[in-house]
């Protein structure tokens, strides 16, 4: 079964007062920051940030557990940056200058204690007997609905799509979008929601999967059956919250 939830996702939303910056891995309750972010608040140019942190990496001041190596796209290029967590941010901070550097300094610090604070709530939330019910709930609609894009994948391919795969995470968004403001950025989104949300997201995956299936079985054109995925989650009136307030 191809997993559709690894992506980062990010739905930029005025709702939330959080910086779009920061990136939550919620497997781990993780909180990153990646260089082209720090060079912006800083104030400094990304390649000087680049050098700086490849000389604290070399030097075993921010050690290997603290930043992952990762690329960007820019006008069809890729390049490389670093994504630091928590640790590895905090021992960056005083080696990066920038014309902000002051601003933006107290900026992420705050921004990281804001977000781990909501992340320490979550935790609690976890170990409460709905979330428990809705975690298990919730795995059996993910299911249903992993099942059906796999289907749809495949139906797709058979009429001539070259970018069929695409589904899975084009699918999985178009349930977020629906009723979640996903703001910083988030990997493995499910795992920072609460009980509610839980409720409500499985409930959409379930009707998201009804369309697919229905779509199907009337032959539909794969794109017509993907727009109406997308139209009949928009259908729905709900008050979309973030991961870690809702």
């Amino acid at each position: 079964m191809k997993p559709a939830e690894k992506q980062i996702v990010k739905i930029n939303q005025p709702e939330t007062s959080l910086s779009t910056r920061l990136i939550i891995h919620g497997a781990n309750n993780q909180v990153c920051i990646n260089s082209l972010g720090i060079a912006k608040e800083f104030g400094r140019e990304h390649k000087s940030v680049l050098r700086t942190v490849n000389e604290l990496i070399a030097d075993a001041t921010i050690s290997r557990h603290e930043f992952v190596p990762r690329t960007y796209k820019k006008r069809g290029k890729e390049y490389p940056c670093y994504e630091l967590n928590e640790a590895g941010f905090l021992k960056a901070m005083p080696f990066i200058g920038g014309r902000k550097s002051k601003e933006g300094q107290k900026r992420l610090v705050d921004e990281f204690l804001k977000v781990r604070k909501l992340l320490d709530r979550q935790a609690k939330e976890r170990e409460t007997l709905a979330y428990q019910v809705a975690r298990l709930s919730g795995k059996d609609s993910r299911g249903i609905l992993t099942d059906a894009i796999q289907a749809f994948v495949a139906y797709a391919k058979g009429r001539g799509s070259q970018n069929a795969d695409r589904y899975f995470s084009n699918i999985t968004n178009a349930v977020y979008k629906a009723m979640l403001v996903i703001e910083p950025q988030a990997t493995e989104v499910r795992e920072l929601l609460t009980a509610i949300q839980l409720s409500t997201l499985g409930t959409f995956e379930l009707i998201a999967a009804q369309v697919l299936t229905v779509g199907m079985e009337k032959q539909q054109p794969y794109k017509d059956i993907f727009q109406s995925v997308k139209n009949t989650l928009a259908g729905f009136v709900v008050e979309r919250t973030n991961p870690l307030s809702g």
